[in-house]
């Protein structure tokens, strides 16, 4: 496997589209992560139940399930761009009321449960034309760099949005951590302003009704034999292993007896092994052997979540999370990027939503089980049963 310089792979940078997008993306996850480990911590607060969690999560992710492959056809008929715009004015508004609850002391768990609901509807949507929008912002021939790039870019927000989170709950209440978020989708609009896309973003063609282009893509992407196979793997991966970061503010808390503070130290590790994972496959300057990579990835993720759910030391568990984290990057962005790669053109958007579907569906079902059973038998076994699984 030939391999290129980090300064080959970030060359992609140069695309002036491409960096404008990136940095406003990157804003934006940052706001994102900032409220999601402020979410999940208060709804430990608020309950200091493990199925709870998994409720709160599978609220997040399960819209994904019904609505991405509908979002998916709008991707491939709709201007991007505009429909990037509309979801991010969607989404502002939850955290701004979210915010404005909490510092009024009316939030409670049901009202973070529809405010979850809502935010991840937008969300359904807004994935799929995010994945489906960076194509169109580099040239055909770039479009394997680009893709984990993107996945660096996102692992970035990862890391940092934690560490913003720690950082405002050393020093103020979790509200502020929320509130961010409102401050990086109105930076993310305003950066959108800047960005065109090629021309084929724009080139039309012969339109069907929605549901039947849903399922034509659905059949396509299903019936691919490059592809299919390898979402059977993602759907492994991301029912087994991807929810048990939703169950973290249960490890800071009743395992490892610590506060937030630690959930954003474990979070960042995560977060530190993505990056990795992102940058290795940005450095690769072909697709050929990544099926097995990505297949081989999963089962380090597998090893990893066993091996933390076994392990007392908080210090050396959080170090474990760093191959986890490289691991899930490896594996879902290495899929990602064939999906980008090996897919007609006109059918990106469609694909791309069944992979957003697995990716985040998958997770929304298996944290809402791993929830539920750690119930009875504690937060360890369902997360190394979860590995064993992937």
């Amino acid at each position: 496997m030939s391999s290129l310089s980090l300064t080959e792979a970030l060359k992609v940078f140069g695309n002036r589209n491409y960096a404008i997008y990136m940095l406003g993306n990157v804003l934006s996850q940052i706001g994102d992560w900032s409220q999601r480990l402020a979410v999940g911590w208060l709804a430990w607060e608020l309950t200091k139940s493990p199925f709870w969690l998994g409720v709160i999560l599978f609220a997040d992710l399960a819209p994904t399930i019904l609505i991405s492959p509908i979002g998916g056809a709008l991707a491939d008929r709709m201007d991007r761009l505009r429909l990037t715009k509309m979801t991010l004015w969607a989404s502002v508004v939850q955290p701004a009321i979210l915010a404005g609850l909490y510092f009024t002391d009316a939030l409670n768990i049901w009202i973070l449960l529809v405010a979850t609901v809502y935010l991840g509807t937008v969300h359904a949507f807004n994935q799929t034309v995010r994945l489906a929008i960076v194509p169109l912002l580099v040239p055909e021939k770039d479009i394997p760099r680009a893709t984990p790039l993107n996945s660096i870019c996102f692992n970035m927000a990862r890391f940092i949005g934690p560490a913003v989170f720690g950082l405002i709950v050393m020093v103020a209440s979790v509200g502020y951590a929320i509130l961010v978020n409102v401050f990086s989708y109105l930076l993310f609009a305003f950066i959108l302003h800047f960005v065109t896309l090629r021309d084929e973003a724009l080139a039309p063609r012969k339109k069907k009704h929605i549901l039947s282009e849903t399922w034509e893509g659905l059949t396509y992407a299903i019936t691919h034999p490059g592809i299919g196979p390898l979402l059977i793997v993602l759907i492994a991966s991301s029912f087994g292993t991807r929810a048990f970061m939703d169950l973290l503010p249960g490890f800071a808390d009743q395992v490892f007896g610590r506060g937030p503070e630690a959930l954003s130290m474990m979070t960042s590790a995560t977060a530190v092994g993505a990056f990795s994972g992102a940058l290795y496959l940005a450095m690769r300057s072909t697709t050929k052997g990544l099926a097995t990579v990505s297949m081989a990835a999963s089962m380090l993720v597998g090893v990893g979540l066993i091996a933390f759910a076994s392990i007392d030391n908080f210090y050396i568990a959080t170090f474990v999370l760093i191959f986890v984290g490289a691991g899930l990057s490896t594996s879902a962005v290495g899929v990602l990027t064939l999906v980008q790669t090996s897919v007609k053109r006109e059918m990106r958007g469609r694909v791309i939503a069944v992979y957003g579907i697995i990716f985040r569906g998958g997770p929304a079902i298996g944290g809402l089980a791993m929830g539920w059973i750690a119930e009875w038998t504690g937060l360890r076994w369902p997360v190394a049963g979860g590995g064993l699984l992937c």
